[in-house]
């Protein structure tokens, strides 16, 4: 029986399998109890994360399509005129600018994606109307299909309760 435990200690070992460190971002499947979630009156959204520099730069660009009711949760370390554009995007978006004080601060509606092979030049830049901490990008139109306002109150949820501070 030892050695029975002993082959298999050391196959999970071998195949590394681990627990991740405390501080460690751990992808959950959207629709999952433990996703990442951010609620903005009665709409919720299941989230990507966006926390390190090099994932606020990647963003969406490259993704082919987001699930309705899906989005992406940009935190940033502290409030500030925020600039964001739309590089290598394949689908429009609604990008919603959050105080830190979790509220609802503007809404930029139906960003376009550029078109296939746009210079620099060409691509949109949308800039927050007043300092934002938060930014969430959903397909275009969420906002308005869930009635979004400014100064309505941002949660977050799930994976994310407590974390960021909304």
């Amino acid at each position: 029986m030892l050695g029975v435990a002993m082959l298999l200690l050391g196959l999970l070992t071998a195949l590394g399998c681990a627990m991740p460190d405390p501080g460690e971002t751990v992808a959950v499947p959207a629709g999952s109890p433990d996703a990442a979630v951010v609620s903005i009156g009665d709409a919720t959204y299941s989230v990507d994360l966006a926390v390190t520099s090099e994932e606020r730069r990647q963003g969406l660009s490259g993704r082919e399509f987001m699930g309705q009711d899906a989005g992406m949760l940009f935190v940033f370390e502290e409030e500030s005129q925020r600039h964001f554009w739309m590089l290598d995007m394949h689908f429009p978006l609604d990008i919603i600018w959050i105080d830190g004080q979790c509220r609802l601060l503007d809404v930029a509606a139906d960003v376009p994606a550029p078109p296939p092979g746009a210079s620099s030049e060409e691509i949109a830049r949308v800039q927050s109307p007043s300092p934002a901490r938060y930014v969430l990008e959903v397909n275009a139109g969420e906002a308005a299909r869930n009635g979004l306002l400014p100064g309505d109150p941002v949660a977050f949820g799930g994976a994310i309760a407590g974390r960021y501070g909304c």
